[in-house]
């Protein structure tokens, strides 16, 4: 063997070592990372969960089982079994007059040392649906993306959503821990969430996986209506909504919480959301998305591809 292979050997066992020492101690680091991250979400929220409407208490936050639904019929939000009987009562509905949408503007720049990055809705594109009509079906497909590179206990969901002022219907996928469950996986349910959150069943999906979220409108008139929010193909988690105050308001969009580094997010560039379908009435609707972009710390912005509808598509950037 000549001197020259042979220092290339002893050199690539060299680097070799060196990177096992880097991958240590970065796994390390993170670790550590982990750990702080934790124990300031506990401290920050003592009785309290995580939910697509970000930390709210944990009265307000409920579990409901395949086949029960939720009513709003004469303005309390009620839980109900498949025969009808009451199983829980949420309380009172609060609605806005003015018709300001629930919940994107809960967004926190980049803050303190052990969050330095932002949190809330972090990228989004919305739709107000100023037609004499409701909104009666919203569909949008999305692949489940990689993992994020490093875990440090955070949580990304990804949604398409329908909104009044107080509450938001919506099929989410989420990668970490919520009031739903979950941890370093990506899984599925659907969510009611506002003053009182209901959230269904959690399922685990993989990456790669074809997703397809749709609210569609079953009844009702006037100004409360009667909706479900589904993934296809996920029937034990469908959720159904009777009698609320009319969803007016669309968005497809980026939520995260507990954000310590840029790799936190998908392992990947973007997501795109397509096949966006959204009706008012029996037609199509008049659909042009507006974007926001309330935290770009990590480049985080979304980009309509296609406008309108049914074969809209939206890019949301990491």
């Amino acid at each position: 063997m000549s001197k020259y292979i042979l220092s290339l050997m002893l050199l690539s066992v060299v680097v070799f070592s060196a990177c096992k020492k880097e991958q240590n101690g970065t796994s390390a680091d993170n670790n550590a990372v982990t750990a702080a991250a934790d124990k300031a979400q506990i401290n920050d929220h003592q009785d309290q969960v995580l939910t697509p409407a970000g930390w709210v208490a944990k009265s307000k936050v409920h579990h409901i089982e395949t086949g029960e639904y939720l009513s709003g019929e004469g303005n309390r939000l009620r839980r109900y079994d498949r025969n009808g009987k009451v199983l829980a009562d949420y309380g009172a509905i609060e609605q806005d007059d003015a018709r300001i949408p629930f919940n994107p503007k809960k967004s926190k720049k980049p803050g303190n040392g052990v969050f330095p990055l932002g949190s809330g809705w972090i990228t989004y594109t919305y739709w107000t649906n100023n037609t004499a009509s409701a909104i009666s079906y919203f569909a949008t497909s999305w692949t489940v993306p990689p993992a994020p590179a490093v875990n440090s206990g955070q949580t990304i969901f990804l949604f398409n959503g329908l909104q009044n002022s107080s509450n938001i219907l919506q099929p989410v996928l989420q990668w970490g821990p919520s009031a739903a469950g979950g941890g370093s996986y990506w899984a599925i349910a659907n969510w009611y969430v506002g003053n009182n959150s209901v959230y269904s069943n959690l399922i685990r999906v993989n990456p790669g996986t074809n997703l397809q979220g749709i609210m569609s409108l079953i009844g009702g008139s006037g100004s409360t209506r009667s909706y479900t929010s589904v993934f296809t193909g996920y029937p034990s988690i469908n959720l159904t909504v009777n009698n609320i105050p009319t969803l007016y308001w669309a968005a497809e969009s980026l939520e995260a919480y507990g954000v310590v580094t840029c790799s936190n997010y998908p392992n990947t560039a973007k997501t795109r959301l397509s096949g966006i379908d959204l009706r008012v009435g029996g037609a199509q609707a008049p659909l042009s998305w507006s974007i926001d972009n309330p935290v770009t710390d990590c480049g985080q912005h979304s980009t309509v591809v296609t406008q309108g509808t049914p074969n809209g598509i939206v890019d949301i950037y990491y």
